[in-house]
């Protein structure tokens, strides 16, 4: 593992518990994260499982990927990105137990910050901002969480639920979360109200990440807004992919309004483009021993 990197595995709990916020920018390949990094003020990237899913397969978010694809984005992320925090969403463990194990090591290995790590089964996964999601019972779930945070450090999980407040069953999993070592929580698929209910029942005992979804049930608000609610993450799942996706769209229109002929709107040039991958690469170049 490269120092750097090391420097950005130590220092994620740490940030946090300085009392900054952390605005995780969600992208799904190398070219978004390229686009995310370029901003000074982007200090968190996200590689979410359900922006990789939509954009390399074209297919829902129901389980479909798989550990490796994940651990190769990261790698390739990671070594372009050096400087920054960076989170890895490995949905609810990609196998058995010895799956998640690995996983969580070879993650370890490349210099991740944080695992985004959640209950739901294998078999029926889905958006966490998506209804009829299945659950596994508490008992096994706290097994696998146990064997994440173990494989995982000193590289931060964040254990997420997605089960419902509703009959209190999202309480009684962060607090068992809690218990068993998870310093970073996550209800997934709540309303701004419930987000609420959360801080007050986590009570400081452990960070908190907000996942924002556009068009899911928590708006895309400051991060000043979600900092003075007691909010430690503010994670941005996939708006470069929802962006990207309507101005190609937006292009394909355009273009076949104009009979194919070049249009300006909406468009970088190559030499713009060519700038950020050169730069990239030099970062690549740098990071290597």
């Amino acid at each position: 593992m490269k120092d750097n990197n090391q420097y950005f595995v130590n220092n994620f709990l740490k940030f946090l518990d300085q009392g900054s916020t952390l605005v995780n920018v969600g992208v799904f390949d190398a070219a978004s994260a390229a686009v995310a990094a370029k901003f000074p003020e982007t200090k968190g990237l996200f590689i979410s499982g359900l922006g990789y899913t939509y954009s390399q397969y074209a297919w829902p978010d129901v389980g479909l990927i798989n550990a490796n694809e994940i651990i190769n984005a990261a790698k390739i992320i990671r070594s372009n990105h050096p400087n920054l925090f960076l989170t890895c969403d490995i949905d609810s463990g990609f196998g058995g137990k010895e799956q998640l194990r690995r996983t969580c090591t070879e993650l370890k290995n490349l210099g991740v910050s944080a695992i985004q790590f959640e209950d739901q089964t294998l078999d029926d996964k889905v958006c966490g901002h998506l209804a009829n999601k299945k659950i596994r019972p508490l008992e096994e779930s706290i097994e696998r969480l146990t064997i994440a945070l173990e494989s995982s450090y000193p590289v931060q999980v964040i254990a997420r639920t997605d089960s419902s407040l509703k009959n209190e069953e999202a309480f009684k999993r962060l607090d068992a979360f809690i218990k068993v070592g998870a310093k970073i929580v996550l209800v997934d698929g709540i309303d701004e109200s419930e987000l609420q209910d959360v801080i007050k029942f986590v009570n400081k005992r452990a960070h908190i990440m907000v996942n924002i979804v556009e068009g899911g049930k928590i708006k895309q608000h400051s991060v000043d807004y979600f900092q003075k609610l007691g909010v430690s993450i503010v994670n941005l799942s996939v708006p470069l992919l929802f962006t990207a996706m309507h101005s190609m769209n937006e292009k394909m229109k355009s273009m076949i309004r104009n009979n194919w002929a070049e249009n300006a709107e909406n468009k970088m040039a190559l030499y713009s483009i060519n700038e950020i991958m050169t730069q990239n690469y030099n970062n690549f170049l740098g990071n290597k021993k």
